[in-house]
C-alpha cells in the first residue's frame, strides 16, 4: 500500500513539473535578428536583445546583434510608443535595448523592424571600461 501512494506521489509530482515547464514555454522569449528574419517577423511573443550601433535620425536607428544588422524604425505604432533617438533621454549609440514584439515594417519590408516596444536600455559593459 505505502509503495502503491509513493508510487502515486510521484507521477502526481512529475506531472505538475511537466505542466510548469509547459507555462514556462508559453511566456516570453528572447530570439537574435536571424531568427526574427528566418521567422518572417512573425516571432509571437518575442524579445531581442540588440545594441545601438548608428543612430541614422530622429527615428531610425541600426541595431544589431551577433547574427545580423536592422533598422530599427521608431516612427509608427501610438504616439506613446515613437521613440526619438536624438532626445536627450535616449538611448545613444552603444546602447543596449531589450525590445519586444517588433513586426517587418510594412513599407521596408524585412530590412526594418517597427511596432516594437522598448522594454530596457542597458549601457554596453565595454564602454564603461573605455571610460
Amino acid at each position: 500500500m505505502k509503495k502503491t501512494i509513493l508510487l502515486a506521489l510521484s507521477i502526481v509530482l512529475v506531472l505538475v513539473s511537466l505542466s510548469g515547464l509547459a507555462q514556462a514555454e508559453e511566456g516570453p522569449r528572447f530570439v537574435t535578428i536571424r531568427e526574427w528574419l528566418d521567422a518572417k517577423g512573425e516571432c509571437g511573443d518575442c524579445m531581442l536583445l540588440v545594441k545601438v550601433t548608428q543612430i541614422l535620425n530622429p527615428v531610425l536607428a541600426v541595431a544589431a546583434d551577433d547574427t545580423g544588422t536592422v533598422n530599427l524604425f521608431s516612427g509608427s505604432g501610438e504616439d506613446s510608443m515613437i521613440l526619438n533617438f536624438m532626445s536627450d533621454e535616449c538611448p545613444r549609440e552603444g546602447a543596449i535595448l531589450v525590445i519586444a514584439n517588433p513586426r517587418y515594417n510594412e513599407f521596408e519590408g524585412s530590412v526594418e523592424m517597427a511596432d516594437w516596444s522598448l522594454l530596457r536600455v542597458m549601457r554596453d559593459p565595454a564602454l564603461d571600461e573605455a571610460e
